[in-house]
């Protein structure tokens, strides 16, 4: 046929009656050999298994003003507003719409940060329908990302899945997986496996896992060695930490406005000794006698201070904003926030005294009412640029509280020029809904340029409602 249609093309460039043959014959030709030299072939048929039924359900769907919602939402591609979305319907005990299950899996699998909301909703129906394509396999709730691999054969699993293996496998069985990896970390020759087998120890973390994890601090891999002293920091009365609070004794002592170090002591010399060494981070990060010190502090929790000191959280988290290694100290403090018996002191603490990306960091890491409260204590002096980047770092929503006092200062802030007159994306997509519209008069009084914000909390206000089953908004 192949051959048939150049003669055609020939002939229709040459003219058809030089070609040998009448326009009639030709255009024939032409009609019938185009289509089957270009033309796609027919499908070829397949044998494929019928699908199982689709299971019955007795769950409850999501009502009609929610389905509303949620089509919206798609239609402008808001995953702040879908994950918040997700969340109110989980917490009403509800699934989406049998009509939507194909968009949330489509959406799931294109954004990876939305599936564990999604997942949440999808229901049995759902879970059933993502079994019918390989690319919707992350919400079947089954298969290998979901069931307890052996543990004989974790470690053959690509790295992503065999850290989450493990971790599953400390979940239901604690004993039997710490004496695996224990066993497993003196035999693995590869640094990267002996590094899975270590992070692992972190579900589930407690006294009995720190042989294993002191073992780690003399492997010579930094990886290995530096996730270690991470777990071991974070492990209450280890070892490591009564190493740090003699050397915060040693080398510590307290002068009139704060801490200053002692002269005569260990952190007067340049390097430090191979012991103190091998309690540090090995990445460059701890090096110096301010690295040496941020080490120290974030190896012993907030009760060191206050027990040294005398005093509470607040008071402790005082005297240590003075001295010449204020900073040095609160950078230390600030990544053990999470056992203190107080946290807000230090946490204010500790974002006055850190600057940049640190800052927005340690906010990131707190959780989400704590670092509301931060925020407002701290942001009197701060600029529009300096609130933003740190509001963009609270999870959403924001408390009726955090909303209301974060309005605050951004309404008595002046505007930058690129954002003059607009009301702050940030706080009318992640703030309360209810606090927002009762403030909306302020709101356009204060930002006259709001058109589009006020179609996204017109949306968000109407999520509110919708799960609330209140009348929606007009």
């Amino acid at each position: 046929m192949r051959v048939e249609w150049e003669d055609a093309v020939r002939r229709l460039l040459v003219g058809a009656h030089r070609g040998g043959g009448g326009p009639e014959a030709l255009l024939d030709d032409c009609a019938a050999g185009g289509p089957a030299a270009f033309g796609a072939a027919l499908p070829v048929a397949v044998e494929v298994a019928e699908l199982e039924a689709a299971p019955s359900t007795a769950e409850r769907i999501v009502g009609e003003a929610a389905r509303e919602v949620f089509t919206h939402i798609a239609a402008v591609d808001d995953q702040v507003l879908l994950t918040e979305w997700c969340g109110k319907a989980r917490a009403a005990g509800e699934v989406a719409e049998h009509r939507s299950l194909p968009e949330l899996l489509v959406l799931g699998t294109t954004h990876p940060g939305l599936r564990a909301a999604v997942a949440a909703v999808l229901g049995s129906r759902g879970r059933w329908l993502a079994g019918t394509r390989p690319g919707w396999a992350w919400a079947t709730g089954s298969g290998v990302s979901a069931e307890l691999v052996p543990l004989g054969e974790v470690l053959d699993l690509p790295g992503a899945r065999r850290l989450a293996a493990l971790r599953r496998a400390r979940r239901v069985d604690p004993v039997g997986t710490r004496a695996f990896l224990v066993e497993q970390f003196a035999a693995q020759r590869r640094a990267v496996d002996r590094q899975a087998l270590v992070t692992a120890v972190e579900t589930g973390l407690g006294p009995e896992d720190e042989e294993l994890l002191e073992a780690a601090l003399d492997d010579r891999a930094i990886g290995v060695h530096d996730e270690a002293v991470r777990l071991l920091r974070m492990l209450p009365g280890s070892a490591l930490a009564a190493r740090a609070a003699e050397r915060l004794d040693r080398g510590l002592h307290l002068v009139e406005d704060g801490f200053d170090v002692r002269a005569d002591e260990l952190w007067a010399e340049a390097l430090p000794g191979r012991d103190e060494a091998r309690d540090l981070q090995r990445d460059g990060s701890e090096v110096g006698v301010a690295g040496r010190l941020r080490a120290a502090a974030a190896s012993v929790p907030a009760a060191y201070w206050t027990a040294r000191l005398a005093t509470d959280d607040e008071g402790a988290a005082e005297v240590l904003s003075g001295g010449p290694w204020a900073a040095a100290l609160l950078r230390g403090v600030a990544q053990r926030l999470a056992v203190a018996v107080d946290a807000s002191p230090w946490a204010v603490a500790a974002t006055r005294t850190l600057t940049g990306m640190e800052q927005l960091e340690m906010l990131a890491s707190l959780p989400a009412e704590l670092s509301a409260r931060t925020v407002i204590a701290v942001s009197h002096q701060w600029n529009y640029d300096l609130l933003d980047h740190a509001c963009s770092q609270l999870p959403a929503p924001w408390s009726a509280e955090s909303t209301a006092a974060l309005l605050g200062r951004y309404a008595a802030m002046r505007d930058p020029r690129w954002r003059a007159g607009r009301p702050p994306a940030v706080l009318l997509a992640r703030g309360d809904a209810e606090v927002l519209g009762a403030n909306w008069a302020l709101i356009t009084q204060r930002w006259p340029e709001h058109s589009v914000e006020l179609e996204v909390l017109r949306l968000r206000m109407k999520l509110s409602q919708a799960f609330d089953r209140k009348e929606p908004v007009q």
